[in-house]
């Protein structure tokens, strides 16, 4: 353990001076910015160097970055230094260096997520997030809750306990996976909308295929008929280029361990500021006011070395850049997309147009069922996705690729794909 470590645990510190080890890590990752242009999304040495920067099974490629994506070095070795440290000096870490760090990291992630840190809650993923709003929203007898046709099976499953327990009644509308446009969505949704309505859950990007909707459309069109929306982001966070700010809605969920890269274990919760005395606590909690954030993060003893690492997640990313970030995974899915769509005998289930997909996408082979496409896919050339097979009538795969993921497997996996197909 490097002695600034141990002064962390030992000493008082100043804000300015908490990560020294990271400091001098991220030193790696700046040489690469220095070079960059605004040409940058094309430069495969630099991306290439990015991706030697993760550790990964050589076995095999992962095109599976959905579930969750590993941390890249940088981050994983903070993380481990925090557990090492903590693990030290256990009860002298937790009662008096823990909420400390916990404000730093809730603040730098307020600032990366452009909002204030009185509007953040730190929670382990998206599920325990989004049961917070759906269980804890105050709704009156009679009010209803319209979602997609698209939403996450936890989410849904959430919905129908919020119904079977308070009588709420959950209406679905259906959206296509290949909308005419944008504004089709928009409309669909917004003309389901009915004087029960009360709250829209509706998902930024959809887990099965990675179509991405137009949320912000969505959310003013919702607020201007004064209904509250909740944002299921857990595939969208750090991911497509904007900012929860950027959205307008009321509440908004994510997992951290998908596409920040952070360690396993670690979600958000925003709640719009004059929307937090609208939420019951999950957990129980009477020692803050109803209009406190953290009446909502009352969880009891936490992992805080996975928490703590959500900063150097954050500033891996800001070392890279957010937007360039979100271009070079829209870029890797084009890769793919673009030279299979054409084929015979390929079913692309993801709408590419601009802004309506990033790095997700599903594809299907005629003739194969998608768990058929996933094992010939990993057994005979050694890569790994997963099968989406019939959920909400799609049956394909879905290909994640993260910054890991170089051209040469984008390459392998087309290649894989024409000869599956042929």
């Amino acid at each position: 353990m490097s002695l600034s470590r141990r002064n962390f645990i030992n000493k008082s510190f100043a804000i300015g001076s908490l990560f020294p080890l990271i400091s001098m890590d991220y030193a790696r990752i700046s040489k690469f910015n220095s070079n960059l242009n605004s040409n940058a999304s094309s430069d495969e040495k630099y991306w290439n160097s990015i991706a030697k920067l993760y550790h990964q099974n050589k076995e095999f490629i992962n095109l599976e970055s959905g579930y969750f994506s590993p941390s890249p070095e940088i981050v994983k070795n903070y993380w481990i230094d925090f557990v090492n440290d903590i693990n030290e000096s256990p009860s002298y870490y937790m009662r008096t260096r823990q909420n400390d760090l916990r404000e730093t990291v809730r603040s730098r992630l307020a600032e990366y997520s452009g909002v204030s840190n009185e509007e953040i809650c730190l929670t382990r993923n998206t599920t325990e997030s989004m049961n917070i709003i759906i269980q804890g929203i105050k709704l009156n007898q009679g009010e209803e809750i319209l979602r997609t046709n698209l939403e996450y099976p936890n989410m849904i499953q959430a919905l129908d306990m919020r119904e079977k327990r308070f009588g709420t009644k959950i209406r679905i509308v259906d959206v296509p996976i290949h909308p005419e446009s944008q504004e089709q969505i928009v409309n669909l949704i917004i003309d389901a909308i009915n004087p029960k309505t009360k709250v829209l859950l509706v998902s930024h990007m959809v887990f099965l295929n990675g179509q991405v909707f137009p949320v912000k459309d969505i959310c003013k069109r919702a607020r201007e008929k004064g209904i509250e929306t909740i944002v299921d982001g857990a595939h969208s966070f750090s991911h497509v280029d904007m900012d929860i700010s950027d959205i307008g809605c009321d509440y908004y969920a994510s997992s951290l361990h998908k596409w920040l890269g952070a360690p396993l274990g670690n979600g958000l919760l925003y709640v719009k500021k004059d929307k937090i005395n609208r939420l019951w606590p999950l957990f129980g909690d009477t020692q803050n006011d109803e209009d406190n954030i953290m009446k909502l993060e009352h969880f009891g003893t936490r992992p805080c070395s996975n928490q703590n690492s959500i900063i150097a997640a954050i500033d891996f990313t800001l070392n890279i850049g957010k937007q360039k970030k979100s271009d070079r995974l829209k870029q890797l899915q084009s890769r793919w997309t673009s030279a299979l769509k054409n084929e015979n005998n390929i079913i692309l289930n993801t709408p590419l147009e601009k802004g309506q997909s990033y790095g997700i996408a599903n594809v299907g082979v005629k003739g194969m069922t998608p768990p058929e496409l996933s094992d010939t896919l990993f057994n005979k050339y050694k890569i790994f996705t997963v099968p989406i097979n019939g959920s909400r009538g799609i049956y394909g795969i879905r290909v994640s690729p993260n910054l890991y993921s170089t051209m040469d497997d984008i390459d392998k996996f087309i290649e894989a794909m024409l000869n599956i197909a042929a």
